[in-house]
């Protein structure tokens, strides 16, 4: 018979959930995203849909239409220059040249499509959660990463969004 009380069971298995890379991150972010009192989005139709979600929808739109052409560096321009990319492997790449770096190592690229769930923030600072569709060519046989995502954009003062903090991993973990 076990001595631990029900409470305290529930409480082991929150801290081994949240032991996993993606999902301390993804508490992390968002308690520093309430924290920071990032609004919700609540649009009921396409005209109540906030400009920030628009503008950062066409950004998800022009990395898919680089990643196909070609333009891994027009990909990786999206990103700010300080920011932190965390991998499916718990890598961390950090700042311009590794970013820069990571997205130019990708051989035959071919297609990439960003399924969006959900943006949500104000007209400086959004979070955008979502799946990647990310298709490469390995040894003549295609080959499709599908990934979960969390982004966190931020607005640069000349006034285009960047991503500031990527995280990414399989779609099968849990």
């Amino acid at each position: 018979m076990s001595t631990t009380s029900p409470p305290a069971k529930h409480a082991a298995r929150r801290r081994r959930r949240l032991s996993h890379p993606a999902s301390l991150f993804a508490a992390t972010f968002l308690a520093l995203s309430t924290a920071l009192g990032v609004t919700s989005c609540t649009a009921l139709g396409t005209d109540d849909v906030p400009t920030y979600v628009r503008e950062i929808e066409a950004k998800n739109r022009h990395l898919e239409q680089q990643f196909r052409a070609g333009n891994l560096l027009d990909v990786a321009n999206v990103y700010a220059d300080d920011a932190v990319l965390h991998d499916a492997r718990g890598a961390r790449t950090t700042g311009r040249e590794e970013i820069d770096a990571y997205w130019s190592a990708i051989e035959n690229p071919l297609d990439w499509r960003l399924e969006i769930k959900r943006i949500r923030g104000s007209e400086v600072i959004a979070y955008e959660t979502g799946t990647s569709y990310l298709k490469t060519l390995r040894e003549g046989v295609e080959h499709t990463a599908v990934s979960h995502f969390l982004l966190l954009w931020r607005r640069e003062p000349g006034g285009d969004w960047r991503i500031e903090m990527d995280a990414y991993w399989p779609a099968d973990s849990r």
